[in-house]
């Protein structure tokens, strides 16, 4: 009976160590921090277009860049172009596919895009398909009125 209870208890340890979630400092979903405080006054021309649904925007912060994406469910999402799937490999990076209305992995080299690992996310930073397990990184973004404060 005792290793009827022995078996059973390296099986679920066994499972539970499956099922861990990675350590978000190792593995394939880190992405390093780096500071993040933008403004962006949607009543300025050069980011007026913003207020319409489906437009979206750059930023050459985070860690490769930040979207700033005003999805078609009319929120705002502030997603890093990291993509978390081996995110130290210099392709490991997001673009914007306005085909597809979908984040892939790639890079863009003079006119074509050449793909990394091939993992896809929606507009608003969720893991669609592709090798990675894990969403993109989003960034707190807040609005009062027209302004946006994105931050971490």
């Amino acid at each position: 009976m005792n290793k009827f209870f022995l078996i059973v208890s390296v099986l679920l340890i066994s499972i539970q160590q499956a099922c861990k979630p990675d350590d978000p400092f190792v593995g394939d979903c880190f992405i390093p921090n780096q500071a993040v405080n933008v403004t962006v006054n949607m009543d300025l021309p050069a980011y007026f277009n913003l207020q319409t649904i489906g437009e979206y925007l750059m930023i050459d912060q985070g860690n490769r860049g930040i979207y700033l994406i005003h999805n078609y469910d009319d929120l705002y999402y502030a997603i890093e172009r990291t993509c978390p799937y081996q995110s130290d490999q210099e392709c490991a990076q997001v673009f914007l596919d306005e085909n597809s209305l979908q984040l892939v992995c790639g890079q863009q080299k003079d006119t074509a895009f050449v793909p990394c690992c091939g993992s896809i996310y929606g507009l608003n930073s969720l893991y669609l398909s592709g090798p990675s397990r894990c969403n993109l990184k989003t960034y707190r973004l807040t609005k009062e009125g027209n302004t946006l404060y994105i931050n971490n």
